[in-house]
């Protein structure tokens, strides 16, 4: 009886680590990093942090500048899922006054899509800044006010549950 429970017990501590090994390590070093969106339903969205490897970064943005994006991923009604970088500031998306999400964007205290209107705006504007809500973007990332540049669509496909981008530059 004590020797089935030793091996038992051996099963399970290899299985332990071979789990361990395969699921705490996390993507492959050179892999994209990836945004888990196995749970995000259609119809809704989710800010995320962009990623910190410069292969995934707009041109003229470094490493240490991925704390001036903001990583919308939103799952359109249909399944679709689409990615766009927004400029950040104080922690929060703003609206984009550039082509670049580099170029810092217009304060906003809550950019989001909304689904049922079918566009991507600034939802409540923070003092001062009450022009920001004159921005609207298509859920597709489409400009939807005069003057406003497209958002910032970031390549990218959906594997596993995971959101992975494509290398913008090598």
């Amino acid at each position: 009886m004590t020797l089935a429970l030793n091996v038992m017990l051996a099963v399970a501590i290899l299985a332990a680590g071979v789990l361990a090994w395969r699921f705490a390590g996390g993507p492959p070093p050179d892999g994209p990093p990836g945004v888990r969106v196995a749970r995000l339903p259609p119809g809704s969205f989710v800010w995320a942090s962009a990623p910190d490897d410069p292969r995934y970064l707009p041109d003229g943005l470094r490493a240490q500048d991925a704390g001036r994006l903001a990583l919308l991923l939103l799952r359109e009604r249909d399944g679709s899922l689409r990615a766009f970088y927004l400029p950040r500031q104080g922690g929060r998306a703003s609206v984009p006054a550039a082509a670049s999400p580099a170029v810092a964007g217009i304060p906003c205290e809550d950019m989001a899509p909304d689904f049922g209107r079918g566009d991507i705006a600034c939802r409540q504007t923070s003092a001062g800044f009450d022009f920001a809500a004159r921005h609207r973007w298509s859920l597709q990332g489409r400009a939807l006010s005069p003057g406003t540049p497209d958002l910032y669509a970031v390549p990218g496909q959906e594997l596993d549950g995971d959101w992975l981008p494509q290398a913008l530059r090598r």
